[in-house]
């Protein structure tokens, strides 16, 4: 398929699709790019949820019906609607856990409520005392009920009770008002907008753009965020007017206002005191065992992605460990490189992670490794194939490929769940506070200190910048180009940037595009915004294409409040980085993994598989010519020159340009291409 044969599809694809049945749906999946034309992702993923207000009129049942087959393929086991004067409300099911076998949803609830829900609630038990749910009516209790049950109990602060993955929305009849409310760490995506007396939200962007009423323009801000790895605030997404609730917040709508509050944030965490360091890591491992746990309760069997590194690895060994004493094997899976990286990759980062891998199996036993090496899918087909899923493009265009291929093996072994350590550099990992390295200075500690400064990988001069405060940084030690630093990773074009002003609107929110946040605190607390609202929804909806359900304990609220909650001497140890993971995992992960001091690179191969389908990607540069819009924004010929620098020697430098230039200007530009 041509790359504007591709975005025409794109384009039209709102005003045909709910006219296609769910079989003929099936073949209008961009295809998969392989020697042997690997088919399509079955139809079959994750529950979901949608739901329309006509301020104006009644409610025209058409629309609720396009907003349900534009998303039917999130349906596996059953869907429901329901309607009544100017509101409708709507479900699509699959079973995720033992208990969503009862849900029928939407559905009236004992106190006249209209609730529609996909839930995962992991504090069952407690929540089925509190509500005086009896034993032998628990096991039959879907989480909806119980969510329903805390609402009509506590109202509004419902939300604080509620543990796990969840969204919900309440229609209140009588007083004509409808609420909406995401967990607070955000594992799925929840959209809406307002827009010619109609309101409308969804799990998926899908149900939106099916609406005749919905305007379907770029929002290019948001896009130059894509381009520029500068993160959003959460709320924007790539079309005008359509926006993302952000994780934590309710949403509560009635005929005079539109009103979302915040009930949750990470910047506000109670501090956590114990007695000791042994206590520390004591408390620790409890929690964080019981939200790996948590995460182990499943209708399908279980499975967990698994690299080289401490986050990946301790939620596979502790899920392991639990899965033993039901005498199961946890089946892993490891994306390993076609090509040899080591001369392309920094000397304290590598790229093949199955000799650390495969220390991990021997030390753990009861895990099954499977080893992916992604021959099947090109470059350009996972960008066309994420785009398809996602209907806006994403930050790691890179990383597609493996990503697909591992939920397309997961989906065929017939597992409904798989577990990452995705959110882990900034919970259980994170590394401590740059106090640590002025200390190593005040008490003449310089070993200590350069080898700290060589496992960050980075010079010595950009430690320095990155430590000191910002006026105390050397003028001669700043960046002497006049072109904006970001311009030396990005696929923007500088003149379209220059007339939209990029430049002045990083500054003033506040971004630094050198990555050299002072404040580590900060910076940490962005990342797990950034990381729940981004890539939890980005993990979701991509396996929601491939039936399976993106599990992240390591950013599970549990997790998190203890991790931003104890002091950050608990992070730091006179030898070691990352020291309350390293010694929880004692006699937990073998010290080759738990002492190991260099980093995994994912995709670190990506630019040899580029060259290898050098003529396709030339090919759809040529063919983004022809769109108005990408021609503007993106920087075309940059990216032929990152390219053409491929195919001449592949290096450590267009490695990196590869993926930040040349495929995440691509997955830009295939968008953009959409609107021509």
């Amino acid at each position: 398929m041509t790359i504007l044969g591709f975005s025409k599809l794109y384009g039209i694809f709102c005003g045909i699709w709910m006219s296609l049945s769910l079989l003929a749906f099936s073949h209008l999946l961009p295809p998969i790019i392989t020697a042997d034309a690997a088919p399509c992702p079955k139809i079959t993923p994750m529950s979901s949820i949608f739901g329309l207000i006509h301020h104006q009129a009644p409610l025209n049942p058409e629309y609720l019906g396009r907003m349900q087959t534009s998303m039917a393929y999130w349906g596996q086991d059953g869907s429901g609607l329901w309607s009544e004067n100017q509101v409708g409300l709507g479900h699509l099911l699959r079973h995720n856990t033992p208990e969503s076998v009862y849900e029928v949803l939407p559905r009236v609830s004992a106190g006249g409520l209209v609730i529609t829900a996909t839930a995962r609630i992991d504090n069952r038990t407690e929540l089925c005392q509190l509500l005086s749910i009896a034993p032998p009516e628990q096991a039959m209790t879907p989480d909806s009920e119980l969510i329903i049950q805390a609402y009509e109990k506590w109202g509004l602060a419902c939300v604080d009770r509620l543990l796990g993955s969840w969204a919900v929305a309440i229609w209140h009849p009588e007083q004509e008002k409808l609420w909406i409310a995401r967990d607070a760490c955000g594992t799925g995506g929840l959209y809406y907008t307002q827009q010619g007396g109609l309101f409308a939200f969804a799990s998926s962007l899908k149900g939106i753009l099916a609406l005749p009423q919905v305007s379907r323009q770029p929002n290019l801000l948001e896009v130059a965020h894509v381009l520029t790895s500068w993160p959003s605030d959460g709320v924007q997404t790539c079309y005008e007017n359509i926006f993302h609730l952000p994780p934590g917040h309710t949403l509560t709508l009635t005929q005079a206002e539109l009103n979302i509050q915040r009930y949750w944030d990470i910047g506000h965490i109670q501090p956590l005191e114990l007695s000791s360091s042994q206590a520390y890591l004591d408390a620790f491992l409890e929690v964080y065992t019981q939200a790996v746990t948590s995460n182990l309760r499943s209708f399908k069997p279980v499975g967990a992605t698994m690299s080289g590194g401490l986050d990946s690895g301790s939620v596979c060994a502790l899920a392991a460990k639990q899965l033993r004493k039901r005498h199961q094997n946890l089946p892993v899976f490891t994306h390993v490189p076609l090509y040899d990286t080591q001369g392309i990759t920094h000397p304290r980062r590598f790229g093949d992670e199955s000799p650390f891998v495969e220390a991990n199996r021997q030390f753990i036993g009861n895990v099954a490794v499977h080893y992916l090496r992604s021959e099947g899918i090109t470059p350009l087909a996972s960008l066309e194939q994420k785009l398809w899923i996602n209907d806006q493009p994403s930050h790691a265009a890179a990383n597609f490929f493996w990503m697909i291929d591992l939920l397309q093996t997961v989906q065929n072994m017939g597992l409904g769940t798989v577990l990452t350590g995705q959110g882990g550099n900034a919970t259980i990992s994170w590394g401590g506070l740059p106090a640590s390295w002025r200390t190593h200075v005040k008490e003449g500690n310089w070993d200590v200190l350069w080898s700290k400064v060589q496992r960050a990988c980075v010079s010595p001069q950009q430690t320095l910048i990155r430590f000191l405060p910002k006026f105390l940084r050397p003028q001669s030690l700043a960046p002497t180009s006049s072109e904006p630093v970001w311009l030396d990773y990005s696929a923007i074009n500088s003149a379209w940037a220059r007339s939209f002003q990029i430049d002045q609107k990083m500054a003033a929110s506040g971004h630094d595009p050198t990555f050299q946040q002072s404040d580590l605190l900060a910076e940490r607390r962005d990342l797990i915004r950034h990381t729940s609202q981004k890539a939890n929804t980005l993990w979701q909806e991509m396996g929601a294409a491939y039936s399976v359900e993106v599990r992240d304990p390591t950013l599970d609220k549990r997790v998190i409040e203890f991790c931003l909650g104890i002091p950050t001497w608990v992070y730091r140890d006179r030898h070691l980085n990352r020291a309350l993971i390293r010694q929880a995992m004692v006699g937990v992960l073998p010290d080759k993994v738990r002492l190991n001091q260099t980093k995994g690179l994912q995709a670190a191969d990506i630019a040899f598989r580029v060259r290898d389908h050098q003529d396709e990607i030339a090919n759809a540069l040529h063919q983004l010519s022809a769109s108005p819009l990408a021609q503007e924004m993106l920087d075309l010929p940059k990216m032929q020159q990152v390219l053409a620098s491929i195919q001449a020697e592949i290096t450590q430098a267009n490695s990196g340009d590869c993926g930040t230039i040349l495929l995440r200007g691509l997955g830009c530009g295939l968008f953009l291409a959409s609107f021509t």
